[in-house]
């Protein structure tokens, strides 16, 4: 058991009943001490076992993880055919986004299948307290719209913050070439988003940011001391503004290679959680 976090740090393990996996590690976090928050995907074989868990986990916050393009919708196919393939999948996001432009997905399937992935929480006895969204489909203008509708009809106060500007990145050098890259398009895409809205005059996030700041552990991956280093770099800059650490831990399991193209960095994310050096530099922050 470590240390009381940080009071203005929020450790958040997303995708929790994504793979079983992903709950063990999750589960085993929180228990240590290490994770004071979690999101919850309601559609998954082992969302069940999330659920559960949470039930009775009163030192964890718990907020839905709202998904539209891994697994199968909650919804029986037939009343979101727009949502799914032939197959009785979600479409990945790439070609979820792609029929989203093109006018193929209808927004009265979306509302239904997001309100009943909501339900499944409160069929659990258990009322979101954030609502983020996996692969950050929130930050599209027309999905935020929903996401902030149904936050606020479900009575959750806080969304994920999907501003460019709340996103907090290692110093130049200390990422990968390929994190790099991710991250310059997530930025363009997010800048988009945000001109548009602008344009239009929509609010990005109608319920608060849950946090200042958002920090992937994810981009600070690599040497223990490297990476310890330029995370401490990052966050010590923040100042006295709340930050969101999302993470995205996992033990091995044979479900996780089909279901997501990151599965050695989730290791490695549990391996910095599990660290005590890394809670000594949340414990020591200015």
């Amino acid at each position: 058991m470590v240390n009381k976090l940080n009071s203005r740090v929020i450790i958040n393990g997303d995708d929790f009943g994504m793979s079983p996996g992903i709950n063990q590690a999750i589960i085993k976090l929180h228990q240590q001490g290490r994770m004071n928050s979690t999101s919850i995907m309601a559609n998954m074989p082992w969302s069940e076992e999330a659920l559960n868990y949470a039930q009775t986990a009163s030192t964890l916050e718990v907020g839905i993880h709202l998904n539209v393009s891994t697994g199968k919708p909650v919804l029986p196919v037939d009343r979101v055919p727009s949502l799914a393939t032939p197959e009785g999948q979600f479409h990945d996001l790439s070609a979820f986004l792609s029929r989203l432009l093109a006018g193929r997905i209808r927004r009265s399937e979306l509302m239904l299948e997001l309100e009943a992935q909501f339900e499944m929480f409160l069929d659990h006895g258990i009322q979101p307290v954030h609502v983020d969204s996996h692969m950050h489909f929130h930050a599209v203008p027309a999905l935020n719209e929903i996401v902030s509708e149904l936050a606020s009809r479900y009575g959750v106060g806080m969304v994920r913050n999907p501003n460019i500007s709340a996103f907090v990145v290692p110093p130049p050098g200390q990422a990968s070439l390929v994190e790099h890259a991710l991250r310059k398009t997530g930025a363009s895409v997010l800048n988009s988003t945000q001109t548009l809205m602008t344009r239009k005059g929509i609010q990005l996030n109608g319920p608060a940011n849950r946090a200042d700041n958002l920090i992937y552990l994810r981009w600070f991956l690599g040497q223990v001391g490297e990476a310890q280093r330029s995370f401490l770099t990052s966050i010590n800059g923040l100042s006295d503004r709340s930050v969101e650490i999302i993470a995205h831990p996992s033990l091995v399991d044979e479900v996780l290679p089909t279901l997501s193209n990151y599965v050695q960095g989730r290791r490695e994310e549990l391996a910095i959680l599990e660290s005590d050096s890394f809670y000594g530099l949340l414990a020591n922050l200015r």
